[in-house]
């Protein structure tokens, strides 16, 4: 991080809420300005729990309070609206809803003390329809009293009507119907409306008659309806009526549901049936609304969580991008920042303002190649263009493995990644150890995935048990010892056949050689055939002592290369410290020990050396004693006509072809030990593919069960054998494609038993697989070399992806990939990608690579489910992406300026998610058009 990493940083504190738990990033963290900017900015779119039925001791019925100040002074209510704060804070309550019945006269007071403590006021009021049926009715959080006393007055409650008894003590019931009630507060008053206990006594779903029920509940103002605890604990009838099973009671618009009971008690703050988990980006009434239009995805009630935690479903997630910014003043995005969401991020904006650079740079940044050539042009085009040189990117991730922390990734453009820990020291990590597996798929690069059909095994793995990667990694090891054990078998088979070609000519040699015996020559020079043997001897010896010489240079430079110790580094922060210094001395002793040992063989094998050479020497002086016996003898037979020097240099090619004969039973030991082996390393990888084909085919299931009647997939073990079709074809054999594809898809075919019968022959050849004469012949004559490398091919299993290309709950109607469009292909891998994994997915304008039909039907509840486990960012420019799929945070990029001074800006008040007006507007703008545009789309289309 450069010099700002050494001195003091402008440093921001700031409270990560996610899910409803608080992740501090502690202010001691010397990040620099440009991150602590960046963590300034909103986060989008969190949970805030919230009890929307707090009552006040104004209620008769409350409890569990008291104060040494009278009832009806400001004093007693401000001791109130204290003891409510500090329990609010300590139960976790983020919101309250204030609903006394019939009455305002607390609100000031509550929301001043709580706005005070960070906790949000919902000022209003509880009312009782003309036909006893209760409503919470919320406003603003800035929303005076005296007009929500107006409020009051309108629906025919004026101050002095309010009550039948006393006041605080039994509420009137108001003139107005349940709808009318709707329709002034949400229409007139531009508040919001919660049926009140639907299941207990007063409320919609018990107290009603039939008809009234259904027309009151299916009522299109009514947004919201409490109930007293989790949906299974409703009757059967009203769980049926609020799921929309029953035709009477079906609405347009589900029905949200909240758990808000009435507090009466502080300690009924403690109740999860008193409060919900509702997700907002700017709490208010909008927020309300967007959350009651869209419950699955932005309501939680606590009572159907059952103990699971905060962050549950999160636990398994290896690393999230927190927030992102760059520095360089030629930069198109210089002085930009991020702050990320956990879950759904949605970069929006006109063209050229700089939305595909966001995820350029964060390819670049987490250091990730792109998969094909066009992404990989664009992503270059991008980086020296529009990021430009000089400019520096900054992540900042988290990562939960071993445990929680933060790390920042730096990287200069050009330059090589630096990452950094809390505390600021540069850390010797690579981008991988930190996040592994992110998916990023820059525009079109969907499309390239789904038409390489190589590349869809890799989107089952995704799915697969923990156990398949050890037994991925067991195989590569036997993948190892396979091409080792070739390539030492190869070079046996190749030393065994010099052999056998020098070992040929022996006979006659040896018929040679028994027509000098004949004449007695042996015994004549019988002194010097002695000699000779004693110099293959030497020879032989020097030799060995050579090959001795050389394994022992090998030993000591691999033992150089790969120094038996562990790095300083990798002990630090150890939790078993102890244990890995045990280790460390361990290896250091080791190779101490093994240093040692090569000393002794280096001096013993010089000695030897030396010796060898002493004898030698010895040897040729007492060899050239007996030259002149050796003339002589020479002579004598020359008389006779004989070559004696003939028989001599005949008798030494056999001496040196003799010992081969023992090697040659040697190297055939060592083949055959060879081939003993392979047989058991193809045993045992036939046995981890079929490990790893049951793991897979649970895989597949998952998946399958996963993407229920959207995306099928299928598998066919080892039955891909393009590379196998492709080895052959390489041959120049004269074999055609189709025709090996045809053998290939035959019911039996075993690669190993074409390999079989290729050492069987010719005629087997022609038996089992129809090759031509000269096809068989060019087969059998192939060495065992290229024999090896194809019995050592390994096809991978066939993935078959189908698609479901009818509606959603229509009857299903399945097409392979070879069946499908272009964006039906992305459509399935898109589905493939979202689930099951722990990294962020990343991908710039998904939609042009998809059908727009499957992004609402299918791609939309896909991603909206995934996002509770995973965190997605894509940059868009379709609506659905972050409205039906509800992002949590929408980031609207524009740019300005004149030529060369053109940059992008973020503005404070573009950042958020639909439920903040001016992110909305913008969403209106420049994904629909603008309202007059969607409203002319909207007539055009009938709807």
């Amino acid at each position: 991080m450069n010099d700002h990493m050494a001195a003091p940083s402008p440093l921001v504190t700031h409270t990560h809420v996610r899910n409803g738990a608080r992740l501090l990033v502690s202010p001691a963290h010397p990040w620099p300005e440009v991150i602590a900017r960046a963590l300034e900015q909103s986060q989008g779119a969190r949970y805030y729990r919230c009890a929307l039925q707090v009552n006040t001791p104004l209620q008769g019925r409350f409890k569990g309070f008291d104060s040494k100040h009278r009832k009806d002074t400001e004093s007693y209510k401000r001791d109130f609206a204290l003891s409510l704060a500090q329990k609010c804070k300590k139960v976790g309550i983020d919101i309250i809803g204030l609903c006394d019945h019939n009455s305002v006269d607390y609100v000031d007071v509550v929301r001043k003390e709580l706005t005070q403590e960070g906790i949000l006021v919902f000022p209003g009021f509880e009312i009782a329809s003309t036909e006893g049926l209760h409503l919470l009715c919320l406003f603003d959080l800035d929303s005076p009293a005296e007009e929500l006393d107006h409020v009051l007055t309108e629906l025919g409650l004026p101050p002095k009507d309010r009550w039948v008894t006393g006041r605080g003590l039994a509420p009137k019931q108001s003139p107005k119907s349940f709808p009318q009630i709707l329709e002034i507060v949400q229409k007139n008053r531009r508040g919001i409306c919660i049926a009140a206990h639907m299941d207990r006594e007063n409320g919609l779903l018990s107290e009603c008659a039939k008809t009234t029920r259904v027309q009151y509940f299916t009522d299109s103002n009514l947004m919201a309806g409490q109930i007293s605890g989790a949906r299974r604990d409703l009757s059967t009838f009203e769980r049926k009526i609020v799921a929309g099973e029953l035709n009477h009671y079906r609405r347009q618009q589900k029905i949200a549901l909240l758990n808000c009971l009435d507090v009466y008690n502080l300690k009924d703050m403690e109740n999860q049936a008193c409060s919900t988990l509702i997700k907002m980006s700017t709490p208010g009434i909008e927020a309300l609304w967007q959350a009651f239009l869209d419950p699955d995805s932005r309501l939680t009630l606590l009572t159907e969580r059952d103990g699971e935690k905060p962050r549950a479903g999160r636990q398994n997630v290896q690393v999230e991008l927190i927030a992102l910014a760059w520095e360089g003043e030629a930069s198109f995005l210089h002085g930009c920042g991020i702050h990320f969401n956990e879950n759904l991020n949605c970069l929006i904006g006109g063209r050229g303002t700089g939305k595909s650079t966001v995820i350029e740079s964060l390819r670049y940044v987490l250091d990730q190649p792109p998969l094909g050539e066009q992404a990989r042009r664009t992503h270059e085009a991008i980086l020296r263009d529009v990021i430009k040189s000089g400019t520096k990117i900054s992540l900042l991730v988290r990562t939960n493995q071993p445990s929680p922390s933060l790390y920042l990734i730096e990287r200069l453009y050009p330059g090589e990644p630096a990452i950094y820990d809390e505390t600021g020291q540069r850390r010797k990590l690579h981008v991988f150890d930190l996040a592994p597996g992110i998916d990023i798929l820059g525009q079109h690069e969907i499309a390239e995935l789904a038409n390489d059909a190589s590349k869809h095994a890799s989107l089952i793995n995704r799915y697969r048990a923990e156990t398949a990667s050890r037994q991925e990694a067991n195989k590569h090891e036997i993948t190892q010892l396979l091409e080792a054990n070739r390539q030492s078998l190869t070079s046996t088979l190749t030393e065994l056949h010099e052999i056998d070609d020098k070992l040929s000519q022996l006979p006659a040699l040896t018929e040679k050689l028994k027509l000098f015996e004949d004449k007695g020559i042996e015994e004549k020079l019988r002194t010097h055939t002695l000699l000779a043997k004693e110099e293959q001897t030497l020879g032989a010896s020097r030799d060995h002592v050579v090959v001795l010489q050389r394994i022992l240079e090998q030993a000591r430079q691999r033992l150089e290369l790969e120094p038996l110790s562990l790095p300083a580094e990798a002990r630090d922060q150890l939790p078993n410290a102890d244990l890995i210094e045990r280790i460390q001395r361990a290896l250091e002793k080791l190779q101490g020990t093994l240093g040692e040992h090569l000393a002794q063989m280096d001096s013993a094998i010089a000695q030897a050396r030396e010796e060898l050479l002493e004898i030698a020497e010895k040897w040729h002086t007492r060899k050239q004693a007996r030259q002149k016996e050796y003339e002589r003898a020479l002579t004598d037979l020359q008389k006779e006509e004989i070559d004696g020097s003939a028989f001599l240099r005949l008798r030494r090619e056999i001496e040196q072809l003799e010992p081969l004969r023992l090697k040659r039973e040697q190297l055939q030991q060592k083949r055959l030990q060879l081939e003993r082996r392979r047989k058991n390393l193809l045993h045992k990888r036939d046995t981890h593919n079929k490990n790893l084909f049951v793991l897979d085919k649970k895989a597949a299931d998952k998946a399958n069960h996963l993407l229920d009647q959207r995306v099928r997939v299928k598998l066919k073990r080892g039955a891909n054998y393009s590379a196998f079709v492709e080895k052959l074809k390489s041959l120049k054999l004269s074999l055609r494609t189709d025709f090996l594809e045809q053998m290939c898809a035959a019911e039996n075919f075993s690669l190993a038993d074409f390999v079989n019968h290729i050492r069987a022959g010719q005629h087997a050849l022609q038996e089992h697989y129809k090759f031509s004469k000269k096809q068989a012949e060019g087969l059998a004559h192939l060495d065992e070399a290229t024999l090896l490398e194809i019995e050592e091919l390994d096809p991978p299993d066939v993935v078959n992806i189908e698609l479901n290309v009818n509606y959603p709950h229509a009857a299903a109607r399945w097409r392979s990939m070879s069946e499908l469009s272009t964006g039906q292909k992305a459509t399935a891998i898109l589905l493939l990608l979202f689930p099951e994994s722990h990294t962020p997915l990343i991908i710039d304008q998904p939609e042009d690579d998809l059908d727009n039909r499957f992004i609402a039907d299918t791609i939309i509840p896909t991603l909206r489910q995934a996002k509770r486990q995973r965190q997605f960012l894509f940059a868009t420019h379709n609506a659905n992406l972050p409205v039906l799929g509800d992002a949590e945070l929408i980031i609207a990029l524009d740019a300005g300026g004149d030529g060369k001074a053109m940059r992008a800006h973020i503005h404070e008040t573009h950042v958020g998610s639909i439920d903040r007006e001016s992110v909305k507007l913008l969403v209106e703008q420049v994904l629909e058009g603008g309202q007059r545009a969607f409203e002319m789309r909207r007539a055009k289309y009938g709807f």
